[in-house]
């Protein structure tokens, strides 16, 4: 994942931290709920890949591995839950196509993994209108075919002898046009409030502008983990004072420190911090206060992750 798509995921995760406070809002929205668990859905992919590339280089099988595992438990719950929905209908013809169990589709090649897969959308999808109370929606189908999409694209071709990068190159690409079209559909819904409710469609444009810029760099980002059990730390108070400097405000200006809080799963990021060096305190009740040091480089992106 090259910096600007870390950029464009970074913010992804902050339009989405920033939605969840607005659920009552926007689910009532056409389409809108939808729209959204696609959007996140893919985030988790986006998320899986780019974690492949940073702990792996031995090729695509580890990530081929991690999308197959993916796709193993979804499509064992869609064979179970279509198995009852045959029985309860009377349907024998689907109760023997969705016959199969997890171990099952484990112990399959590959390519037959995606073929189950695919065989539980497809009936699913021909009997979608009844299968709401079963737990399958639209918007699981969305998430299961977009796995089956990933999936297929990692197995490749026989004798296409494609490189890793390539290769991650271009699911990473499917994956952020998932992503951007999920979004468009979403502001498309929003449009519906833009009058009724002025104040939520300010502030979720304002928001939204992070999403489609992908234009600047970040400054500063990292996490804030628990350094006995790993776990994100939320909450936690982490303040930048430039040295050399009383204070500093937002964009530089003489006034206050710039002041962060880590988001539900540990992460923060700064967009605009000027170059030099910088004395960070990072607070959080029921863990001893911290003081780093680190440096910024104007233009580029410093990582800074917090064990408390």
């Amino acid at each position: 994942m090259n910096k600007q798509q870390e950029s464009r995921l970074s913010m992804y995760l902050s339009f989405r931290d920033y939605k969840s406070a607005y659920k009552a809002t926007t689910d009532p929205l056409p389409n809108y709920t939808d729209n959204s668990t696609t959007f996140e859905n893919t985030i988790i992919q986006l998320q899986d890949v780019a974690e492949e590339q940073k702990i792996s280089k031995k090729g695509v099988t580890d990530l081929k591995n991690n999308l197959k595992e993916s796709l193993i438990v979804p499509s064992a719950d869609y064979a179970r839950k279509l198995g009852v929905f045959a029985k309860f209908t009377n349907n024998p013809t689907l109760a023997q196509e969705v016959k199969f169990s997890e171990s099952k589709i484990r112990q399959a090649a590959d390519t037959a993994v995606r073929d189950y897969a695919q065989i539980v959308y497809d009936r699913a999808q021909s009997n979608l209108a009844a299968l709401a109370t079963y737990g399958i929606t639209e918007a699981t189908q969305t998430a299961l075919l977009a796995g089956i999409t990933a999936y297929n694209d990692s197995i490749g071709k026989p004798g296409a002898g494609r490189t890793e990068s390539t290769q991650t190159t271009k699911l990473l690409d499917k994956l952020f046009k998932t992503a951007d079209t999920a979004l468009e559909n979403m502001d498309a819904a929003v449009e519906i409030i833009r009058v009724s409710q002025p104040a939520f469609y300010t502030g979720y444009k304002n928001a939204r502008k992070i999403v489609e810029t992908g234009t600047g760099s970040l400054a500063i980002k990292g996490t804030v983990t628990d350094a006995r059990t790993g776990e994100p730390v939320k909450n936690a108070t982490l303040t930048f004072t430039l040295e050399g400097s009383s204070a500093m405000g937002k964009g530089g200006k003489a006034g206050k420190s710039i002041v962060k809080k880590s988001a539900a799963k540990g992460g923060y990021n700064i967009k605009t911090a000027p170059g030099g060096m910088y004395v960070v305190t990072v607070k959080k009740v029921g863990y001893p206060e911290q003081e780093k040091r680190i440096a910024v480089v104007d233009g580029e992106l410093t990582d800074l992750n917090i064990e408390l």
